[in-house]
């Protein structure tokens, strides 16, 4: 079985660092930030084996376009899949009450 390379991009990665920021800052648990977003990258972490598992979402031009998500804790983490160079790229990670088709209209695929 193929192994695909994660790539975080500067939004999920920035994604990231605002919610570890809020935690440890506005909710005053550094710990519980720090364990939190390693338990997120553990998720992004299984993009790594057969990735293509994950349909993309249904909603249109994103569908289309091969934006899957998939959830971990509460949060949806977008990503789509470059078969050609084995590749998943993480766009973003959102907050699950956010309103997630405004949040999709935001995500750069590219």
């Amino acid at each position: 079985m193929d192994s695909y390379d994660i790539i975080i991009t500067p939004d999920a990665s920035a994604d990231l660092w605002e919610l570890r920021d809020y935690i440890a800052d506005v909710l005053l648990v550094p710990e519980t930030a720090l364990s939190y977003v390693q338990r997120i990258r553990q998720k992004i972490d299984t993009l790594s084996e057969m990735p293509g598992r994950i349909k993309p979402v249904d909603e249109e031009p994103w569908h289309s376009r091969g934006l899957r998500k998939i959830i971990a804790e509460n949060f949806y983490i977008y990503f789509r899949v470059d078969e050609p160079s084995h590749k998943v790229y993480i766009l973003n990670v959102i907050y699950m009450k956010r309103d997630q088709l405004k949040a999709m209209a935001r995500i750069r695929m590219n």
